[in-house]
């Protein structure tokens, strides 16, 4: 699907899909909506196994874009909410610190059409709970 296309290859997708489709392509990095939808890869441990055998990464957008959500989370809340979907793949075989070498954070969608004070929030927040993952993890 992707062979014609030069470099880092990525996608994001704001709700759930069939994962190991997308893992099954050549794509580098799946990005999707973590904070909404965290369940909805946990289903694929096998398929992203593979996908990170293969040198693919996860972006994990675990910083919420609802407004709402953007002012009653903490760095630390999303940390735990990130560590808790990570997890999971721990307990199946993918173990935690591998899974973290191959993941970034992202907001869990766009900013285009949110508010200027939601728009300045989310990469705020995303890097504090950066931080606060390097110092515990070294890493994500």
């Amino acid at each position: 699907v992707f062979s014609g296309i030069s470099g880092l290859k990525g996608v994001h997708c704001c709700g759930n899909t069939d994962w190991s489709i997308l893992m099954d392509t050549s794509v580098d990095i799946i990005n999707f909506d973590t904070y909404a939808y965290a369940d909805s890869l946990a289903i694929y441990t096998d398929a992203l196994k593979a996908f990170i055998k293969r040198g693919g990464a996860v972006a994990w957008g675990i910083v919420p874009t609802d407004e709402k959500a953007l002012k009653e989370e903490t760095a630390a809340s999303l940390k735990d909410r990130l560590e808790a979907a990570m997890s999971h793949f721990d307990s199946k075989g993918l173990p935690f610190a591998e899974l973290a070498r191959h993941s970034l954070i992202t907001p869990a969608c766009g900013l285009g059409l949110k508010s200027l004070d939601a728009a300045e929030r989310a990469p705020e927040l995303l890097a504090e709970l950066s931080a606060l993952l390097r110092r515990k993890h070294g890493t994500v």
